[in-house]
């Protein structure tokens, strides 16, 4: 009995130990986090797994930033990556995170009122025109313990285009830059090809 007693006590104190282990969510890290990570990230550079000729221009090029013109001038609103970090309140009794994304996606269209969906495997065609919109993602994330990672949830109920499109990784460089990976199918002077988008963002602003 006294033995079972004493492997009692030393279970109790290895929970123990183990509920003080370092957390990104804990109080006291709260503002080491927001002061890290809060704020709007600019585009940086963004390379895809194979070359590709979006802009038709006859020239492929792993480069997206020279092969989609709105990733850089963002004529109908900028690129940009968000990472907002709230604090908890009465409404939200834990601090909440949260990952945004305005991405340019395509909108192809096909001829007699039929615009490509952003899935289908669809083949080139000169007739066909296109041009970009920009879609926002919004997800909730969780940090890694050592802050190296974000985990971003994941959406079933998003329509396909947003649900193919989500961020796979995101990972955080040691001066601050994340990087995203993501799965996309981006319409080409080939068809369209399904790549893997791979996106440097930098802080250029912290939010208040």
């Amino acid at each position: 009995m006294k033995h079972l007693f004493i492997s009692f006590l030393i279970l109790c104190q290895m929970l123990s130990c183990k509920s003080k282990d370092p957390s990104p969510f804990q109080d006291d890290n709260f503002e080491a986090i927001h002061q890290q990570f809060h704020g709007k990230y600019k585009i940086v550079s963004s390379v895809s797994s194979e070359p590709l000729d979006v802009n038709l221009d006859g020239s492929y090029s792993s480069d997206l930033l020279t092969e989609i013109d709105e990733l850089t001038t963002g004529t109908i609103t900028s690129p940009y990556l968000e990472i907002l970090i709230s604090g908890s309140s009465n409404v939200n009794p834990e601090p909440s995170f949260l990952f945004v994304q305005a991405w340019p996606e395509q909108f192809v269209r096909l001829g007699s009122g039929k615009v490509w969906d952003g899935i289908e495997m669809i083949l080139f065609n000169p007739d066909y025109s296109f041009a970009y919109d920009m879609k926002v993602v919004h997800r909730a994330f969780e940090f890694s313990n050592d802050r190296k990672n974000l985990h971003v949830e994941t959406n079933d109920s998003e329509e396909p285009l947003f649900s193919q499109s989500s961020p796979k990784t995101v990972t955080v460089l040691n001066d601050g830059k994340l990087v995203v990976v993501a799965n996309r199918r981006i319409y080409t002077s080939s068809g369209v090809k399904q790549v893997t988008v791979t996106t440097t963002y930098e802080r250029f602003t912290m939010l208040t």
